[in-house]
């Protein structure tokens, strides 16, 4: 929940919470310039729409700093008469809501909000250093999306989107840090289809 002060947003604010969890020292993580610091996740767009951008080199040259993300949905399931739970009700995905620095992406976000335009793909990835190095240790990628909120607070904006398609990338390294394969799920709104996805 928002802090009273904020409540005289509609009421679809009301989902887009700052966990607790998050402190000072999680708040300084994410510079927009200046990549001193790791940054625990990570979001870019497909080649279609060109709105994340960074300092941080090679593979993340298009990618931004992300403070927090939240994600996820739920099954709703149905009873019968005799007890027995079943599992066949209706999917919600929820929109995932994430929180970064306010930045040159930060307009565009509002732009494509105000429009209803969609974003093709976007890809969030939680990632961690190894010897300088960032590897990707976890890969999101939504399709067909559309943002449907935007909030500034001081220097950080919240924002959240929905989208068509997810799928979501577990990645396994050696103790070398070479990638040894990966397991993950891919979910299609459209067509209510459930695939595993990795190697």
């Amino acid at each position: 929940m928002l802090p009273d002060n904020n409540r005289g947003f509609n009421n679809m604010f009301e989902a887009i919470p700052r966990p607790d969890m998050l402190g000072k020292s999680d708040a300084s993580l994410n510079a927009p310039i200046g990549g001193s610091k790791t940054p625990q996740y990570t979001i870019e767009t497909g080649s279609d729409d060109d709105i994340f951008s960074s300092d941080m080199n090679g593979d993340f040259a298009k990618a931004a700093p992300v403070l927090w993300i939240e994600t996820g949905g739920a099954r709703l399931a149905t009873y019968d008469s005799s007890g027995q739970l079943s599992g066949d009700g209706k999917i919600v995905c929820r929109d995932p809501i994430l929180c970064m620095k306010y930045g040159d992406w930060s307009p565009a976000l509002q732009q494509y909000m105000f429009e209803g335009k969609k974003i093709t793909t976007i890809i969030v990835k939680r990632v961690i250093s190894v010897s300088g190095t960032l590897v990707v240790i976890q890969e999101i990628t939504y399709g067909t999306c559309l943002i449907k909120t935007y909030m500034q607070s001081g220097d950080t904006i919240t924002f959240s989107f929905c989208y068509v398609t997810i799928t979501d990338l577990s990645k396994a390294y050696d103790h070398q840090g070479t990638l040894i394969g990966n397991v993950g799920v891919t979910y299609d709104s459209a067509s209510v289809t459930v695939e595993s996805a990795g190697s």
